[in-house]
């Protein structure tokens, strides 16, 4: 893959191409965006880009070189993943020691942490010298969903480059072969039909809210992403609830389900209900205990929701 590939995000190619072209390259990238958008490819070609054999501002992809990254065996080129939802201290280390010596083989050293939102402080603190006095030749990439989680004294010292979610048309594009009502679920990531079954995901989302209605105190989710899907498909979810108290009968919910919410409940009450989700969701990488915030949607939502009558739904408008 190189620049050209890289679907509906023109800002973020634009900037990072600006960077090669006048070799005023950054020691420590920023990547900013939902998940499921790009961010991941991005850093990979860039990786490929700072390091190819055959042109100095993208990657040709049939060099030695980008061939190596692609696969995952440059010795130059390091991705760190999160383990059990946490980026731990170890694996910062990891990588102090990975950047501790010169390029083998590239121009640079590139060291690329999916999910920075998820260090822990002791990575961060650990993690922020390296950054503030990286070695020479050595190019860190953080891939970034949720800023807040990050100590400022990082940030302010990373190049930022914002990733925004893709336009339907985008969508479509990459998956020609998708149903339009599963595309609009999906709110331009379309990365999640790589590592979800979104239409078993929206039978699971039913269930949950069935355990909900019937007072279920056990957790339905088995980590931190799971949780950030369920919060996705709730908005949906009030949104169409929303259209349905203002338009009454002429609107299409996006979201198939047998729940609905009460007829008594209040506007604002609802506006307020989504402003309390957003909050919640972009505290989850702070490692909320799960059960805690379960028990918590369903006070917030148990008494709210009720069965829809004598009503059927269906995935195509």
């Amino acid at each position: 893959m190189s620049f050209n590939e890289i679907i509906s995000q023109e800002k973020a190619i634009k900037l990072l191409k600006g960077t090669l072209r006048t070799k005023k390259i950054p020691s420590a990238l920023l990547f900013l965006g939902d998940a499921y958008i790009g961010k991941t490819s991005t850093a990979i070609n860039y990786a490929k880009a700072l390091n190819c054999l055959n042109s100095e501002e993208d990657a040709c992809n049939i060099c030695t070189s980008c061939k190596k990254i692609e696969q995952g065996l440059h010795p130059d080129v390091k991705l760190v993943t999160a383990e059990k939802d946490v980026v731990t201290v170890t694996s910062i280390r990891e990588v102090e020691e990975f950047v501790s010596f010169r390029p083998l083989e590239g121009r640079y050293k590139v060291v690329i942490i999916k999910e920075a939102h998820k260090m822990n402080h002791a990575a961060a603190n650990a993690f922020l010298k390296t950054v503030e006095e990286p070695p020479e030749n050595t190019v860190i990439i953080l891939i970034c969903e949720n800023i807040d989680t990050l100590p400022e004294p990082l940030i302010s010292r990373c190049f930022k480059v914002y990733f925004t979610p893709l336009s339907t048309q985008a969508v479509k594009k990459i998956l020609p072969d998708v149903e339009d009502s599963l595309i609009r679920i999906i709110m331009g990531k379309p990365g999640l039909f790589i590592s979800r079954d979104v239409s078993k995901d929206i039978q699971w989302f039913n269930s949950t809210l069935k355990n909900m209605k019937e007072k279920n105190k056990k957790s339905p989710w088995k980590d931190n992403e799971d949780v950030k899907w369920w919060i996705d498909f709730l908005c949906i979810f009030l949104r169409d609830c929303l259209l349905g108290f203002f338009l009454k009968t002429s609107y299409c919910p996006i979201l198939p389900s047998d729940f609905k919410l009460k007829e008594n409940a209040s506007r604002e009450e609802l506006f307020n209900l989504y402003e309390e989700i957003q909050n919640i969701k972009r505290s989850i990488d702070l490692n909320l205990n799960k059960s805690i915030v379960w028990n918590y949607m369903t006070y917030l939502l148990g008494n709210l929701i009720t069965i829809k009558k004598q009503e059927t739904t269906n995935l195509e408008q």
